[in-house]
């Protein structure tokens, strides 16, 4: 290094064109490059407002549903777990509540919806119409998915990588639960769906 900030500028343009110049910047210690601080993401989550405010429940726990189909086929597709799931409503007045739980890490989809829906039973209380729903996957690693003795099995394994590769040939919305079909096709492609 010490060699190449000796020589001249103009014999590194002149002998390596323009690459010359940067080595000789580099070696003289100038960098222009940006830095680029690396983060990893934390959490991934979505949320739909809906086209009219609604307090029926079962169209809000299937929109949940999908909602939380989308994120765990994100989260195998990455090969990440998660360990916490929060739930958000927004009612019609624009009280907005949100619950959360840790859980053990997981990918599952049978999993993180048994969740979900608890978490929307206890936030869902007030009988309102609401205007929005919220997923929100967090504490995220890396990692396969791992089996849980008491809920998994074999065959819920193979359902999921199923699932997977049938998403990853025709799209995600190429194949669903039976309770989430009926969805308002905006709803479905809604691009806040995809995470953040």
């Amino acid at each position: 290094m010490e060699t190449l900030r000796q020589i001249p500028k103009k014999l590194m343009e002149y002998t390596f064109g323009k690459n010359g110049i940067v080595m000789w910047q580099r070696a003289q210690g100038i960098d222009h490059t940006p830095i680029t601080p690396y983060s990893e993401q934390k959490s991934i989550s979505t949320e739909s407002t809906f086209h009219d405010d609604s307090m029926d429940v079962k169209q809000m726990k299937a929109i949940l549903v999908a909602m939380i189909e989308k994120l765990a086929h994100k989260l195998r597709d990455q090969n990440r777990l998660t360990s916490n799931i929060s739930i958000k409503i927004r009612y019609s007045n624009f009280d907005t509540e949100s619950k959360q739980k840790k859980i053990s890490y997981t990918a599952s989809d049978k999993t993180l919806i048994r969740y979900g829906k608890e978490l929307f039973d206890q936030l869902y209380t007030r009988r309102m119409m609401l205007r929005l729903i919220g997923v929100r996957l967090s504490g995220l690693v890396y990692g396969n998915y791992q089996i849980n003795l008491i809920d998994d099995t074999e065959e819920y394994i193979q359902l999921y990588q199923a699932l997977d590769k049938i998403r990853h040939k025709h799209g995600l919305e190429s194949i669903m639960r039976g309770n989430t079909v009926g969805l308002d096709k905006r709803l479905r492609r809604d691009k806040n769906w995809l995470g953040a």
